[in-house]
């Protein structure tokens, strides 16, 4: 069994080459070959965390595996990371450990190709100014994915401490690909909206980040940080007035509050989904039809990404003999 580190996962997948590996698997599962049960979700609550098991099977790139993922948000108080989190990889056709990664960076390179994925079949082509809610372990992969499928240029962040929106952009303008961009402290949730064109929440929100009426007419938002049926970072009446598109139509109908809670106040229904990111990918549903439309990508985390995204490293990591092999029994 081969165990890769984060650093190994970095060196063996670009983001453009995460947004490419998702995308087909998004397809797979939409296109019904997959089999992804309902995650596991355990309660600590003593230590107000959650504990998640999420196994999946992909049948035509034939990815077996399961990832534990722990979401802790008193963890920053602790210097922690707010989300550890491990990926087991086996054989298909004999059900074989055959790889364990170090789940944490894979979690947020995945997460931050889907919204790559999300934006580059959603977003206007035009799209150069990015509001960016949370500062948070998902927020620089969030910024990368977006930043590889659209010529942004202004980057607005926010967050409840100034100090931490500070903090992040020095990080971000010693990176490469972020080199070029303006980035900016919004004070304020309506400062980081201005007339952004892309939007991603990546937050622990349990009500509204903003209003629906200081979201410019055509943009598009990635929600990615709520994940149980308590949690909101979106408003009601912006989840009635947008497109939505989701990962996985099934695991958003039982987990995302973004969804429920507007369900539960009879704004929508369920058949207010548009459609899932697979079927974009595969073309059976269009994208965005016109420069005025509000679009949303909501995403509550799925296995298959980690599946797809950590194969595309085990694969790279076998040629270039990445990481350690240890024997097995």
């Amino acid at each position: 069994m081969r165990i890769l580190t984060a650093t190994d996962i970095r060196r063996a997948v670009s983001m453009s080459e995460a947004i490419a590996a998702v995308k087909t698997a998004f397809a797979e599962l939409s296109g019904g070959e997959a089999m992804v049960p309902l995650r596991i979700a355990l309660q600590t609550r003593p230590h107000g965390g959650t504990a998640l098991y999420m196994p999946a099977y992909l049948a035509t790139s034939q990815s077996l595996g399961v990832k534990a993922v722990s979401v802790y948000p008193r963890n920053q108080e602790r210097g922690l990371p707010t989300i550890f989190a491990a990926v087991l990889l086996q054989d298909p056709t004999t059900g074989q450990p055959i790889a364990l990664l170090e789940g944490t960076y894979l979690t947020a390179l995945r997460t931050g190709a889907a919204t790559g994925a999300a934006t580059d079949l959603l977003a206007r082509t035009d799209a150069s100014s990015l509001a960016l809610f949370g500062t948070g372990g998902q927020a620089p992969t969030q910024l990368e994915g977006v930043c590889a499928v659209r010529p942004i240029q202004t980057v607005s962040v926010f967050s409840r401490d100034a100090g931490h929106a500070s903090s992040f952009i020095e990080r971000m303008r010693s990176l490469p690909f972020a080199q070029k961009i303006e980035f900016r402290v919004a004070l304020t949730p309506r400062e980081a909206l201005g007339t952004a064109d892309v939007i991603v929440t990546a937050t622990t929100a349990r009500a509204p980040l903003f209003a629906a009426s200081e979201v410019a007419p055509g943009a598009h938002i990635n929600a990615i940080g709520s994940f149980t049926p308590d949690m909101q970072e979106l408003p009601a009446e912006l989840i009635a007035q947008a497109t939505v598109v989701v990962d996985s139509r099934e695991a958003c109908l039982a987990e995302a509050g973004d969804l429920l809670i507007p369900i539960r106040q009879g704004l929508i229904a369920p058949t207010h989904i548009y459609a899932e990111l697979g079927e974009l990918v595969t073309g059976r549903k269009a994208g965005r039809t016109s420069d005025s439309q509000v679009t949303l990508f909501k995403s509550v985390g799925n296995a298959i990404q980690d599946l797809a995204v950590g194969r595309a490293a085990l694969e790279r990591a076998e040629r270039e003999k990445m990481g350690q092999v240890v024997e097995l029994g």
